[in-house]
């Protein structure tokens, strides 16, 4: 569950060869009368109309946060869990610098593609662009058709920022993988301190990887995700 299920091109083909796999959209713009508990709820009336009674759940930064609250208010839905490059939220122990965060929201840019590439820049390691370059262009011209426009991308932001699991982590039941990249700037790798805080979870963290961990190094990411939730 990341803000767009259609980020998970490189998951959904593998995962689905061992599981049932959903992944779906969070609205494009999202209502700013909506918060993290709200999407929670939205994807907990998704799997109950789909009669799932028992899922692990994966979820991405923002769409890590959701599978967070989504763990802690029904207990007997979440499985497994596996939270890539997310957070406490509000508290979190590490921060992205100023200089991130102007890129993440195309600061100086010099049109939308310009933004577009320059947020991708920020969310990618040095390592990625150089040995994927094609790629990362796809991802550019991507990321143009499917962000949500500024406004949105601020209410996202902001239903985040309000977010803080810092006190409640801790009463997470569900075995839980915690996934970084080590190069991450929009969600620093510091923040990989939310394993610590849950009881029955495991930390990976990959080198030559930002933001997009799961792109950058799918491989290795499908492969812990395999191998930690198969026996299960």
């Amino acid at each position: 569950m990341p803000p767009l299920g259609r980020s998970w091109f490189k998951q959904v083909p593998e995962l689905s060869r061992h599981f049932r796999t959903i992944s779906y959209d969070v609205h494009k713009d999202l209502d700013p009368r909506h918060d993290v508990a709200d999407l929670a709820d939205e994807a907990a009336a998704l799997l109950d109309h789909l009669g799932v009674e028992k899922a692990h759940v994966l979820g991405t930064s923002f769409g890590g946060s959701v599978a967070q609250k989504l763990a802690l208010e029904r207990l007997e839905l979440v499985d497994g869990l596996v939270l890539v490059r997310t957070s406490y939220g509000a508290r979190e122990p590490e921060r992205m610098s100023l200089r991130t965060m102007g890129r993440m929201f195309g600061w100086g840019s010099f049109g939308v593609k310009d933004a577009a590439r320059r947020g991708l820049e920020a969310t990618t390691s040095h390592t990625y662009r150089v040995r994927n370059r094609e790629e990362f262009e796809d991802l550019t011209r991507w990321h143009l058709t499917t962000s949500p426009s500024f406004s949105g991308f601020y209410e996202q932001a902001l239903a985040e920022a309000h977010f803080d699991s810092y006190r409640d982590v801790g009463h997470t039941t569900a075995p839980t993988l915690v996934t970084h990249g080590a190069d991450g700037r929009y969600v620093p790798v510091g923040n990989a301190a939310l394993a610590g805080a849950i009881p029955d979870s495991r930390l990976v963290v990959l080198r030559d990887a930002g933001h997009l961990v799961f792109i950058e190094r799918a491989w290795e990411v499908n492969h812990e995700v395999n191998s930690f939730l198969e026996p299960r």
